[in-house]
């Protein structure tokens, strides 16, 4: 019996040495998949869907499912089946970058958590995820002598490793792993080419993502690439230890639609923005009282989680003990994570 101590809702070729992979198209995914669903998804335009408000008061319309599987990724099976819904060019930037993956460094699959609800709005464990744009993506991992694992959201500590506590109340059963900061990068590069700028925020706990910048400069990745990175990642109020959580703009189209974007906007964006006529367009950034109470009510902290997991052994107490030192919030004060 597998119990997440953490954030129960949530958790569950040749190699290219530039860092910077190359684009799969649409036509070579469909192609090499033999996915009717996953072909599906690439063929269709961006305007087949819309998202409307912001990522967290906002809904959508036209969502598309995240396929079962394709190259390189799998929904996984353990999460709702409600909650793989997004937008055209979520689901398809999800899915290129993840046969991107496939393509240079095989041997491992990308598991992807929840998208949203088909028409969006409020989602169960999620304060944000409403208006289609937003993604849970568990990192690559490794067991301890370097095979890659099906990922089930294990906590990775700041030495880049983490326990899969199966049964809480049995230590035998616990499983060594680390993150695999090859793929999980190469991911991460793969999605910032084919989503072009169209990726707002990457919320990813900050020993992550010193892991990841570390594993761009081995593999000398293009330091224009490197620098998006640094901008567009950040360490929440949750600490996102075992996932990275994904977040697009809206499209140019959407705007017109009513579409907002949450803060920071970056020049880039605004420089984007302004070619084609438009203002960056925002969601509110703080929420009523009553906001913040319905996203109390739907999420569920750390401190409930241990609560609710009862009895576990001493080296789960131990790891939770270890994680003080990260979960909270931290104020590294770039110009986009004050």
């Amino acid at each position: 019996m597998h119990k997440s101590i953490i954030e129960p809702a949530r958790t569950e070729a040749t190699a290219h040495t530039s860092g910077q992979p190359t684009s799969a198209g649409g036509a070579t995914l469909a192609a090499a998949s033999g996915n009717e669903a996953v072909n599906a998804v690439l063929a269709l335009a961006g305007s087949a869907s819309t998202s409307i408000g912001g990522p967290s008061s906002g809904s959508v319309r036209g969502s598309i499912a995240l396929p079962d599987r394709g190259p390189g990724f799998y929904h996984n099976p353990k999460r709702p089946e409600q909650a793989r819904f997004g937008t055209v060019e979520l689901v398809q930037s999800i899915v290129r970058a993840a046969a991107i993956v496939e393509r240079d460094l095989p041997g491992s699959s990308l598991t992807v958590n929840d998208l949203g609800l088909v028409a969006g709005g409020p989602i169960a464990q999620h304060a944000s995820h409403q208006a289609g744009r937003d993604a849970d993506i568990l990192f690559y991992v490794l067991d301890e002598h370097g095979a890659p694992l099906p990922s089930v959201g294990v906590p990775i500590d700041p030495a880049g490793k983490g326990w899969d506590f199966k049964d809480l109340r049995v230590p035998e059963d616990d499983l060594r792993v680390q993150i695999d900061a090859p793929r999980t990068w190469h991911f991460v590069a793969a999605l910032l080419e084919v989503a072009h700028d169209a990726v707002q925020r990457i919320f990813i706990v900050e020993h992550v993502r010193s892991m990841l910048l570390a594993q761009a400069q081995r593999v000398h990745a293009p330091a224009e690439l490197i620098h998006r990175f640094e901008d567009i990642t950040c360490q929440p109020g949750a600490p996102h230890d075992d996932h990275m959580h994904v977040r697009l703009f809206c499209s140019p189209d959407d705007m017109t639609a009513g579409c907002l974007d949450s803060t920071p906007v970056y020049p880039w964006r605004e420089a984007a923005l302004q070619a084609l006529g438009l203002k960056p367009l925002l969601a509110a950034a703080t929420q009523s009282k009553e906001e913040r109470e319905a996203v109390a009510k739907r999420t569920t902290s750390p401190a409930e989680a241990r609560k609710k997991a009862g009895p576990m052994h001493k080296k789960v107490r131990q790891f939770l003990e270890e994680r003080k030192a990260w979960i909270k919030r931290p104020r590294p004060g770039r110009p986009y994570c004050i």
